[in-house]
This record gives structure tokens, C-alpha cells and sequence, in this order.
């Protein structure tokens, strides 16, 4: 009896060896793309018969010379089986096609293939809220991304309190809100905020600054804009809120070095935005028309950094007088 014990620990053995030598790839395929899932195998005379599974369900099978079971989102090119390569193609991946794939060759040859799914980030956004509220977004992303926020100058953790909320979506993509509070010390400092894909291939920056500025109605006034240190941007983009409505100021392009002025009472120097100083002058201002929030935004690959100021205007000394 116990040897035909010790001869069944031999075969179980033997069987979890050939196991562990059964090739595992790794891919990552991008949401809504397509996606290659390698498999080869040495090339013969005979005809070949090849099955790709999903998760032990079968989803794919050609009979080379007969016929060909597809779930309609998979390819492969029949053309190259004669060289050993049963490579299948995802065609419009989604987020449930991630997971283990089995491919074999005449019931013999197999490989494991394990696809991640990732929707990248493409946009962030950062802003202030009338509530007091400073808030990081990003969405249609995959996985759920991380979210981390600090200052400068740095403030302790304890101080931000962010709270971070996910969404999905009928697909499986994800919206993020993160949202930490103003404090007494606003003006005195920057908000940063960094979104981090779960696979740690992205990371992209939202910065904030906010600051208030009082000029006089008919004089010039001059809106600091300034790219942090060492920022690269390729656009410089300033709008203005009033009465909740916003409208573009004008654009700065720094590939081009062209400018482009959607109001005439407002500009910027060219020579200054091309070394990260955006600073807008105000010709002329009229309280009623042009009080309100002036926000400046740099634009890199990604990065984001924005400077939203409150202006108001009072009354000239001239105008006063006639009073």
C-alpha cells in the first residue's frame, strides 16, 4: 500500500513540474483599444487546431482548414499559424476582458496569458468652490486611481482632511472627486494635488492658488500669473467669472509664441508668458463689467496649475468727486 502511495506522490509530482513550466505572459491593454495576446508554438505539417479560453470558458477555437468559433471581439490572423504564432487579437477591450487567457495548440502546447485592463488618466481638474471647498477631479479611469494632496509651504496632514469619493459608471470606469477645505491661511499657500494610476504608470499634478486683488476703476491694474519653477507648459489660458458666467480672456500658445486676445482690454507679454510669467493687464476697467474672477491656467502634458484671483474695483478719486 505504500508504495503505490509513493508512486502517486511521484506522478502528482511530476504533474505539478510540468505545470510550473507552462509559460505566463502579463499584458496590459488600454479600455476601448485593441490588445494582442501573445501565444506560440512549433510549427508542424499537421493541421492545427487552436483554442483560446477566458477565465476556463471557451472563446475562441479555429480548426485550421475547417471552421472557426468566435465571440465576435476576437481575431486572429490565419495566415500566421504556419509560422507558430496564435497570437489573439482583442478588438474594443473592456474592463471584463481582463483577467487569465489559456491559449492551446492541438490540446498539447499552452500558454497562459494575464491581461490588466487600464482606462488612463487623460484630464484633471482642480478649483474653488463659494463653500470653501477646494476640489481634485478626474473620470473615465481604470482602475480607481490614488489621490494624495499637499502644500507649499507644506501644512501638517492633519490640516487638509481630504475626502475622496469614486464613482462608476455603467462600463466600469471610475469618476474621482477628492475635496479638502480652504483654511485661514488660503492666500498663503498652494494647493497640490496628484492623481496616481493603480499601476503607478501615470501620475498627473493639479495646482491652485488663490489670491484677491482691488484696483481702480479707469487705471490699470496688473493680475499676477506665475508657472511654478520649472513647470513646462505648452498653453497659458485665462478666463473671467462674473455672475456666474465665464468667458475666455485670451490664449497663449508657447509652441507658436502667438497669443491670441478674445477681449481688447486685456493682455499679457509675450516675451514674459514664454518664461512661465502669464501676468494680465487690465486697460481701462469698469467696475461693474470687470469685477469678478480672473483665473489663469497652465497647461503642460500632465499638469495643471492654476491661479484664481478676486478683483474688485472701487471708485477712482476723480469719480468720487463728483459725487
Amino acid at each position: 500500500m505504500s508504495k503505490v502511495c509513493y508512486g502517486v506522490y511521484i506522478l502528482l509530482w511530476m504533474f505539478s513540474m510540468v505545470e510550473c513550466k507552462i509559460p505566463e505572459v502579463r499584458v496590459t491593454c488600454i479600455f476601448s483599444e485593441s490588445c494582442t495576446l501573445p501565444c506560440s508554438f512549433t510549427p508542424t505539417d499537421a493541421p492545427v487546431r487552436i483554442q483560446w479560453y477566458h477565465q476556463e470558458s471557451l472563446i475562441f477555437s479555429l480548426q485550421q482548414g475547417g471552421e472557426q468559433l468566435s465571440n465576435g471581439n476576437t481575431w486572429l490572423q490565419v495566415e500566421h499559424i504556419s509560422h507558430g504564432n496564435a497570437t489573439l487579437l482583442l478588438k474594443r477591450v473592456v474592463v471584463k476582458n481582463r483577467g487569465r487567457y489559456k491559449c492551446v495548440v492541438n490540446n498539447t502546447s499552452q500558454t497562459y496569458v494575464v491581461a490588466a485592463v487600464e482606462a488612463p488618466i487623460r484630464m484633471i481638474t482642480i478649483g474653488a468652490h463659494p463653500s470653501g471647498e477646494i476640489q481634485c477631479s478626474t473620470k473615465d479611469v481604470y482602475p480607481p486611481p490614488d489621490v494624495h494632496w499637499t502644500t507649499e509651504p507644506s501644512l501638517p496632514s492633519t490640516a487638509l482632511q481630504p475626502v475622496t469619493r469614486m464613482f462608476s459608471d455603467g462600463m466600469g470606469l471610475f469618476a474621482v472627486e477628492s475635496i479638502v477645505k480652504q483654511n485661514n491661511n488660503t492666500f498663503e499657500h498652494m494647493f497640490v494635488c496628484n492623481i496616481t494610476s493603480k499601476y503607478g504608470t501615470q501620475i498627473w499634478t493639479a495646482s491652485l492658488q488663490i489670491q484677491e486683488r482691488t484696483g481702480s476703476e479707469g487705471q490699470k491694474l496688473v493680475i499676477p500669473c506665475k508657472a511654478p519653477k520649472n513647470l513646462q507648459f505648452s498653453t497659458l489660458v485665462w478666463t473671467f467669472t462674473n455672475a456666474n458666467k465665464t468667458t475666455d480672456v485670451l490664449k497663449y500658445d508657447s509652441r507658436t509664441h502667438k497669443t491670441t486676445n478674445f477681449q481688447d482690454y486685456a493682455e499679457i507679454k509675450d516675451e514674459r508668458a514664454l518664461k512661465g510669467d502669464g501676468s494680465l493687464t487690465l486697460g481701462n476697467p469698469v467696475d461693474s463689467d470687470h469685477s469678478g474672477i480672473y483665473t489663469c491656467v497652465f497647461s503642460g502634458e500632465t499638469t495643471r496649475h492654476l491661479i484664481e484671483t478676486s478683483v474688485n474695483f472701487s471708485l477712482s478719486r476723480q469719480k468720487k468727486g463728483f459725487r
